[in-house]
């Protein structure tokens, strides 16, 4: 074989290559990157000042996490949401809000649909002050 068969069958392996690859790309998935980061950036400095007075007021709520319920303690009574997030499967995301009683006690039956990790984010108000707090959790 001479060098011109060797120059043209290496530019048809390498353009094989590159049009492999195009497809390759253009079938794969959607990234699995944070569609509203540019929000949450505006957002930031909010929530960096209630994560902050949680630990002004040493307001840390206690959470416990059984199969089938949560229950969190709050130091005084509180109104907010709960917010709880699966890494794996952002589809999975649930969203509660939630009223303690008098003492700062809150439970709730809980259906999450798979066991694992999840991220809980806690945002309340309590005595006129917003506090933001996130835990990981693992469900059994």
């Amino acid at each position: 074989m001479n060098w011109g068969k060797g120059i043209i069958i290496g530019m048809a392996i390498f353009m094989a290559f590159i049009l492999a690859m195009g497809v390759r790309m253009f079938n794969n998935p959607t990234d699995d990157y944070d569609h509203d980061y540019y929000e949450k950036g505006l957002r930031f400095d909010a929530d960096y000042r209630k994560e902050k007075q949680v630990t002004l007021d040493d307001a840390k709520p206690k959470i416990t996490l059984t199969a089938s319920a949560i229950d969190i303690k709050f130091k005084t009574a509180a109104t907010g949401q709960i917010h709880f997030m699966r890494p794996a499967d952002r589809r999975l995301d649930r969203q509660l809000q939630f009223k303690s009683d008098a003492t700062g006690a809150y439970n709730a039956s809980l259906g999450l649909p798979a066991s694992g990790r999840w991220q809980v984010q806690l945002n309340w108000q309590s005595n006129g002050k917003q506090y933001l707090y996130q835990q990981e959790v693992w469900v059994p």
